[in-house]
């Protein structure tokens, strides 16, 4: 029981930097609806490694995300949300499995094409223009589910573009995306306590780290009302490909 009151040893600085990037992925994610984890993950595995990263973006990006659940669950589109989100469980189990084959250095390397992949894609403006119904939203969701956890990155960026070509108004197509990216994050959860394990002082810094992401949470909700997206994407995108770089170059060092 004491083990849960635990925290990893870090430094006053490792600490900050930690905080702060939690804030700057719920900033991220509050804006965009989606990408919070592309910034996160990167940000956490350069202060604490891979795998103890993992459990605290889990645990600090489930938590955080429950202040925006109810009014996402109220506009949301649910046999849409629900057909997507099983596939996404299957994935991600599917995925997590053949994560958890490799080495450290290799889980690392490997976030970090993933983060840059993803920025490019969005970059690109790529949309899915295919139908869109139960069985297609299933299949997305499998698949995006798959790289997900085959990458060990729990987030959606490409689910953010599935759900944009949907011809509903942006509060709707919002408040599906984040229904989507917390049972990601549920579905990463649920397969590490029942499977995994979680490392005890890590969690407890995942559910702290989540006061700084729900802060940087509302304030990206509170930017999306007044400022450009001309403005805050390119700037994120810079960051994000600058740290899946980051995370390449130092991965077998």
């Amino acid at each position: 029981m004491y083990d849960l009151l635990l925290l990893p040893d870090f430094t006053h600085l490792q600490f900050f930097l930690t905080c702060l990037v939690a804030f700057g992925g719920g900033l991220i994610r509050g804006y965009t609806g989606f990408a919070g984890a592309l910034l996160l993950l990167p940000g956490f595995v350069l202060i604490m490694g891979p795998l103890p990263a993992l459990n605290v973006v889990i645990i600090s990006g489930m938590v955080g995300q429950l202040i925006i659940l109810p009014n996402a669950i109220k506009r949301a589109q649910k046999n849409v949300v629900l057909s997507y989100g099983g596939g996404i469980f299957l994935g991600v189990y599917l995925g997590l499995y053949f994560l958890f084959q490799r080495d450290v250095p290799d889980i690392t390397f490997f976030m970090g094409i993933f983060i840059i992949l993803a920025t490019l894609i969005l970059v690109s403006g790529w949309k899915y223009k295919g139908p869109i119904n139960n069985y297609t939203s299933g299949s997305f969701g499998t698949g995006i589910g798959f790289f997900a956890g085959f990458f060990g990155v729990p987030t959606g960026p490409l689910t953010g573009l599935f759900f944009l070509s949907l011809k509903e108004d942006i509060k709707i197509i919002q408040a599906n995306i984040q229904c989507i990216v917390i049972l990601t994050v549920f579905a990463f959860f649920t397969y590490f306590y029942f499977i995994e394990g979680f490392r005890s002082d890590y969690l407890l810094l995942g559910l702290i780290m989540s006061i700084p992401l729900a802060i940087g949470l509302k304030t990206g909700q509170y930017l999306f009302t007044f400022l450009p997206e001309q403005v805050f994407r390119p700037i994120t995108y810079i960051c994000l490909i600058s740290l899946g770089a980051s995370l390449c170059f130092n991965a077998y060092k």
